[in-house]
């Protein structure tokens, strides 16, 4: 067996409106969330890999729109779980928007994967996501594009989960226990169970299918921004 151990990790937390986070509940716009910054680490055999790097230190131009908590940030954490960011041998992104690839250059010795599709669409967003990209951001490391669903190492698959951008992608990790990192699809506990999509879309057919498809993998699902699910299940 080639997973050994799996945890979550901090970057902080951010606010954002709750309706950006579950599309279509009225109840939530205007809502302050406080949403979570997760990565997840999978620790292997021979890789120490990272699921997503957290917001980072955000420009000075981009900063004034986000109000963040940075008591705990991404270096620490992996400190305070015994390992350091050159331990870190690869770092799959579920897709590229800011708060999920903030501290990539972090990683000095690590390889970078994101979806052929995330990679060539983040060089030229539509217009109503162009705003989730920074390309100080994605300037700093060199992707290794990937097409589908692909073994990066044993037991850690990439599965594609459009919807959210078009080429999201979510990570199942099999070791002793299954877990399924959704990403953006599911942000929130309620997105998954509750099958309602995120607020902030590219397809929203995409979306829910990309739920559904989550759903049948089974395992334990990890929510990318849920400010209640700081742990694992095991």
């Amino acid at each position: 067996m080639s997973v050994k151990e799996v945890k979550l990790l901090s970057d902080g937390y951010f606010n954002i409106d709750m309706g950006l986070l579950v599309y279509g509940k009225t109840k939530y716009y205007g809502k302050v969330y406080k949403a979570a910054l997760k990565p997840l680490l999978i620790v292997c055999n021979d890789e120490y890999i990272l699921v997503d790097t957290g917001i980072g230190i955000l420009p000075e131009r981009v900063r004034k729109f986000y109000t963040l908590d940075k008591s705990k940030d991404l270096a620490t954490s992996l400190r305070e779980s015994g390992f350091s960011v050159d331990d870190i041998s690869v770092v799959i992104s579920t897709h590229l928007h800011l708060d999920h690839v903030g501290n990539n250059a972090l990683f000095k010795n690590a390889k970078f994967f994101a979806q052929r599709e995330e990679i060539e669409y983040s060089k030229k967003p539509h217009r109503f996501q162009k705003q989730a990209y920074l390309k100080e951001y994605l300037d700093r490391v060199d992707y290794k594009p990937i097409s589908g669903k692909k073994e990066i190492v044993e037991g850690v698959w990439t599965i594609p989960t459009p919807g959210h951008t078009p080429g999201h992608q979510s990570i199942l990790v099999k070791g002793k226990e299954t877990y399924v990192y959704c990403g953006d699809v599911c942000p929130l506990k309620e997105n998954y169970e509750m099958r309602n999509i995120v607020g902030v879309l590219h397809n929203p057919v995409n979306a829910l299918e990309s739920i559904d498809k989550l759903k049948k993998l089974g395992g334990h699902p990890v929510f990318s921004h849920d400010n209640e699910q700081m742990k694992l299940k095991v």
